[in-house]
């Protein structure tokens, strides 16, 4: 989409670089002459072309937003029903262990069980939360620093197409042979393409910046699953110490 804005450009370098004729005692011809005439015209097609390929653009923007947004809406939903499918189960297993605690120390000892492992879980989900946080925070800010990038280079290329066609006209006004007028818009409206297209492959160079948000993201969430893994080895260790071997484990873990 945005490489697509160098086209209303390229076509007028194209059109501007059709050769006029000239007479045999190198005056110019009507032709040549009814090149300032179509400066007008010229513009005006071009204008035209790149407001329908802004259009598309926003659209595509609105389009994209969009599903970003659903995606996150569907994740956090499919995350909550399994917290809660998961919470349910182990208040579950919680009542089965407090049904087979028969003396006051296998109660507490499962009392105590069950706050260590709601302590872990809270902890648990905090960090993953935090994680899946910061990264939803830095992918919308490498979306807003691409968003703007694009935008400035867009704005350099239109206002280098306007400034190109006004000293075209302002030539035009000042009796300025044709074929330097035309000669000088089409080395404008060339450098305004090659400026464009320099600055798309800047940004595009800049697509992975996602990449090491999904790692971070990938490390905090495996840090928080082994820091809950270590401290339902503590909870077991200590549940079994009151029990003996008949202990039953620690309930499904939970995001």
């Amino acid at each position: 989409m945005i490489a697509s804005m160098l086209a209303p450009l390229a076509a007028a370098e194209q059109t501007t670089s059709t050769d006029l004729p000239r007479t045999s005692s190198g005056q110019a011809t009507s032709a040549e002459k009814g090149f300032c005439a179509r400066l007008g015209g010229l513009s005006g097609q071009i204008d035209q072309n790149i407001t329908g390929r802004l259009s598309k653009l926003g659209d595509k923007r609105s389009e994209t937003e969009k599903n970003l947004e659903s995606r996150v809406t569907d994740r956090d939903k499919q995350l909550a029903d399994n917290r809660a499918n998961w919470d349910e189960n182990r208040n579950r297993q919680y009542a089965g262990l407090e049904a087979k605690a028969n003396t006051d120390t296998q109660k507490q000892a499962v009392a105590e069980f069950k706050l260590t492992v709601e302590a872990a879980i809270t902890t648990r989900k905090a960090a993953i939360d935090a994680a899946i946080q910061a990264f939803r925070t830095g992918v919308k800010n490498a979306l807003d620093a691409r968003k703007s990038s694009v935008d400035a280079a867009i704005k350099t290329f239109t206002d280098a197409g306007k400034a190109a066609f006004e000293k075209a006209r302002t030539d035009c006004a000042s009796d300025v042979a044709p074929a330097t007028v035309r000669a000088t818009l089409q080395a404008s409206l060339k450098a305004a393409k090659e400026k464009l297209a320099s600055d798309i492959k800047i940004i595009e160079k800049k697509k992975d910046a996602t990449k090491p948000l999904i790692e971070a993201k990938k490390t905090a969430i495996e840090k928080a699953i082994q820091d809950f893994k270590n401290a339902m080895e503590v909870a077991r260790t200590a549940l079994k110490a009151a029990w003996g071997d008949t202990a039953t484990t620690t309930p499904a873990s939970t995001r």
